[in-house]
């Protein structure tokens, strides 16, 4: 307090003196760059609760983050001070009037909890960070970044109601709304909510590249709203906006799924701050008025109907004639509070074009887009009114090249586009549906009936749009063998396709729910292949861990399940350093696993509540050598074992959680209640000669080994008996479901058998990936089988794999959260030449890079700078010898690796 003091003091008596003298004297008072030397770091990547310059800031202590640059190795933080103002001038000038942190001895640079005073909703705040190094010189301050504030409590909404249509069944309406402005616009903002979906437009143009918005939520529990930046999109005058409306979320919406019932409707604030520091507010009263628009019909299953016929030229743009327009409907608020959305925006992110058009029938004509993807088709074509053109998905084809729509299930999956016959071309994508599909069946194209002259029109006019939650790719992976980097890509596009603004099980189907059970098995990988804080963080306050899916409460307690959010919180503190998404979690975390240790007798789950490892591979009649057919499939697995294994797994998490939230009690006594889950586990499971577990089957064995479920001593046997498993009675291929599958390469690797993962994971026979491979798979499927009794060809539980891709091959993984401790030990298989990947993490990129050549082998690693780590150099023989850098420091030599300390810049370790 007395530094703070003395600095505010010196900045009040050397106001006047200006910029120059107010820096002079935070130099005495706070130890500026300008008294010592310049540390060769530069601080960027700025980001608050993960995010960059984010609007619609909910926390009120919300997560400061930066990154650290440098040329030097071994650059550490010593301190940071961090100053957040109320405008830019201030923050120019070195004043920190709403929090100056003063120079604070830490090295810590990831979720640093905002401690100034109390912040205001509907606020900006300009922020910067400078730090010290280890020698304690100070950087430069970063550039100048700054994050706004939410819409808090009600009454920050400036009195705005939810209208809708004075129809309560009008299908996708227009809202629309006149209003004049007198002064230059500085600064403006919106906030909408529409219901199911909507879309945002200002004098003509849509606002935004938002799609699918908002993002669906419990809406008994929470409604999101969308923050836009409209300062561009308004001007002095007269100026109109207007809300599109659409339901998507039909009568046959699965009943596990957030589904909205209500009518379309909507609530949204325009805020407007003009250039003489005057504002306006703009809401949603009675004084909207509404019409039908051109779409007809809109279900995210069946698909959207579009006649261009209806169109209302110029709606969105002032001077239009609304004469004919009803008046809305002011309507009842949904049950659940408004709160702002956090995760990351579904968008457009790539337009495909066609590689192949066939037609399959006179007038019929089938796009083949060369991948599996979530989003929709966008056409243009020239004809007369009311020429319907229809368009339907699929994932798959028929031998006679039709769509084969069986893993559509009831979905329809058909968008319809009816011309306005203007005598120019016209366009069309959907707005308020999706699909899961490659291929695009178009029938109804107006043109000629020659192939070649719509072939032609057809790949110049049709494209594929790939949509879901824009979350950043995080990591790159990429080895000697085709088969693993064909897996890598098929996973990601996978978990990509199935994050929309929930996890999906996937986009294919009529179901599209959150999956709790599959995002258990692959919330590993997804955190290394891309930035999913804000998703997972989003998800995890829509399905808190113990909380059941809509029409689904028998499974809210089953560990394989809603259990997977207990690890998913803790999940997102290894990866991210949240801790506001861990405390928030934790009383249910801890609820959740008392319970079950409660109610579950003896702490061994019962075979008859759960999946287990869901969906093993089919091996009866009717998996007909992989090829499989309507009816075959089963999927239930080992429940007892599985569930009881995750329970220890979850009770782990607990006590982790409570040590980082200071709860020492609950660390301890989680701890002991997972050490006796372990004792009960090896009671129940392991067997007399104690080298195997259970039935014996992949999975029983996998997860003990990969958990480190196996008591030490019987850790050789159990791998033994594992290995002879695999190779003598499953041919040295995959027999496991999701769990299993995730750890199968974890549990092989240590026990020194990373040769025989590589060997199953590249057979091209039945079962396994590189059988998908085969069959022309551009996603992972559902199950082993190419047709079951419930299948789709993009389904991510299966995804999970790609973590060991960069925790076993790479060998990184974090040995203290958010990064700032790291091990990089790669696991050498005799089958790969060479294997390379990296990871963007939350202090910076790691890389891990090893490449056989002529009885050497080269190591290279990349460490961020204010990060540590011990690289453990793969030992091959005896006669080995290590070539390391001289600033590495040896720590320990084992037959299997030697071990080295390393600080943050690039290392290279050559075994010859």
């Amino acid at each position: 307090m007395l530094r703070r003091s003395r600095l505010a003091a010196a900045r009040g008596v050397l106001a006047p003196l200006g910029a120059a003298a107010l820096l002079l004297a935070t130099a005495l008072v706070t130890g500026s760059p300008t008294a010592v030397a310049d540390s060769g770091l530069r601080v960027g990547g700025a980001t608050v609760d993960g995010r960059a310059e984010p609007l619609g800031v909910d926390a009120a202590r919300p997560l400061l983050g930066w990154k650290l640059n440098t040329e030097s190795r071994n650059a550490m933080q010593s301190a940071y001070q961090i100053l957040v103002s109320t405008s830019a001038e201030r923050l120019a000038h070195d004043q920190g009037d709403v929090w100056d942190s003063g120079k604070r001895a830490s090295d810590e640079s990831v979720g640093v909890s905002y401690a100034g005073r109390r912040l205001s909703p509907r606020t900006r705040y300009h922020w910067k960070v400078r730090v010290w190094d280890g020698h304690g010189r100070a950087s430069a301050w970063s550039a100048p970044s700054f994050w706004e504030t939410a819409l808090r409590a009600p009454e920050d909404w400036e009195g705005a109601r939810w209208i809708g249509p004075s129809d309560p069944q009008a299908g996708a309406p227009l809202l629309r709304k006149e209003f004049s402005l007198d002064k230059e616009v500085a600064d403006a903002r919106a906030y909408v909510a529409g219901l199911g979906f909507h879309e945002l437009r200002l004098n003509g143009a849509k606002v935004g590249d938002h799609v699918l918005a908002p993002a669906n939520s419990p809406y008994d529990r929470r409604v999101l709203y969308d923050t836009y930046d409209v300062t561009k999109a308004l001007r002095k005058g007269g100026n109109t906006v207007g809300l599109w409306l659409g339901h998507g979320y039909g009568e046959n919406f699965s009943p596990y799924g957030f589904r909205w019932n209500g009518q379309r409707q909507a609530i949204a604030l325009l805020d407007v701050t003009f250039t003489d520091a005057t504002r306006r507010r703009l809401t949603t009263d009675p004084s909207w008025k509404w019409s039908l628009g051109p779409i007809t019909a809109d279900d995210l299953y069946d698909g959207e109907s579009y006649d261009a016929r209806k169109e209302r030229d110029g709606w969105d743009e002032s001077g239009f004639d609304d004469r004919s327009w009803k008046s809305v409907s002011t309507v009842d608020a949904p049950r659940g509070a408004l709160r702002s959305n956090t995760m990351p925006p579904v968008r457009v992110v790539d337009t495909l074009r066609p590689r192949k058009v066939t037609e399959i029938r006179p007038g019929t004509y089938v796009y083949d887009f060369g991948q599996n993807i979530a989003g929709w088709a966008r056409l243009s074509a020239e004809g007369a009114a009311g020429t319907r053109i229809t368009m339907r998905t699929a994932e798959e084809l028929n031998a006679d090249g039709t769509l084969d729509t069986a893993t559509n299930r009831d979905a329809a999956a058909t968008d319809t586009f009816t011309l306005a016959g203007t005598g120019r071309r016209e366009s069309y994508e959907p707005r308020f549906t999706y699909h899961g599909f490659r291929y695009l069946e178009v029938t109804g194209f107006p043109g000629k009936a020659g192939l070649g002259d719509v072939r032609a029109a057809g790949l110049g006019d049709v494209r594929a749009r790939v949509v879901h939650a824009d979350v950043p790719s995080t990591g790159t992976f990429s080895s000697s063998s085709e088969v693993l980097n064909s897996i890598w890509r098929n996973n990601r596009w996978s978990l990509l396709n199935n994050s929309m603004s929930t996890p999906t099980d996937t986009p294919v189907r009529d179901e599209r729910t959150p999956p709790a059970m599959d995002v258990q098995a692959y919330r590993d990988a997804a955190t290394r292949e891309f930035g999913m804080g804000g998703f997972y963080a989003k998800y995890l306050q829509d399905l808190p861990p113990g909380t059941a899916l809509p029409s689904d409460d028998v499974k809210a307690q089953y560990p394989d399940m809603a259990g997977g959010q207990v690890t998913l919180a803790w999940t997102l503190y290894e990866q991210y350093r949240d801790r506001n998404a861990l405390r928030m979690a934790y009383p249910e975390m801890k609820r959740f696993v008392d319970r079950n240790a409660t109610e579950v007798p003896g702490l061994i789950w019962p075979a008859d509540k759960g999946f287990g490892d869901w969906c093993p591979p089919d091996h009866g009649p009717e998996a007909n050598d992989g090829m499989g057919s309507p009816t075959a499939g089963d999927c239930t697995s080992e429940v007892s074992l599985v569930n009881t294994a995750l329970s220890y797994q979850q009770a782990q998490a607990v006590a982790k959680a409570a040590g980082v939230l200071g709860h020492r009690q609950d660390a301890r006594r989680f701890a002991a209640l997972a050490d006796r889950v372990k004792d009960a586990f090896n009671a129940r499971f392991l067997n007399e000669a104690g080298d195997t577990y259970g039935s014996g089957r992949q999975v029983t064995s996998v997860l003990p080994l990969a958990f480190g479920l196996v008591p030490a001593d019987k850790v050789t046997d159990v791998g033994d008996r594992l290995a002879r498993t695999i190779v003598e009675h499953d041919d040295s291929h995959v027999d496991t479901g999701i769990f299993g599958t995730r750890y199968l390469v974890d549990a092989l690797a240590r026990v020194g058998r990373i040769d025989l993962a590589m060997t199953m994971l590249h057979q091209r026979t039945y079962p396994g990936f590189g059988f998908q491979l085969a069959q022309g798979a551009t996603t992972t499927w559902e199950q082993w089988l190419y047709r079951s009794s419930m299948e789709t060809h993009d389904h991510a539980m299966f995804a999970g794999i790609n973590t060991s891709l960069y925790t076993v091959l790479a060998g990184i993984r974090p040995t203290e959260p958010g990064y700032r401790e790291i091990a990089v030990e790669p696991r050498i298989p005799a089958s790969l030449d060479q294997v390379s990947a990296t990871q963007e993490t939350v202090r910076g990129r790691v890389a891990s890079s090893w490449k056989k050549t002529r009885g050497t082998l080269r190591l290279t690693v990349t460490i961020p700078a204010n990060s540590r780590a011990v690289v453990r150099v793969p030992l091959t023989d005896e006669d080995h010898r290590v070539q390391a850098p001289t600033e590495a420091r040896k720590t320990q030599v084992s037959e299997q690796a030697a071990a080295y300390r390393v600080g943050s810049g690039t290392w290279t370790f050559t075994v010859r």
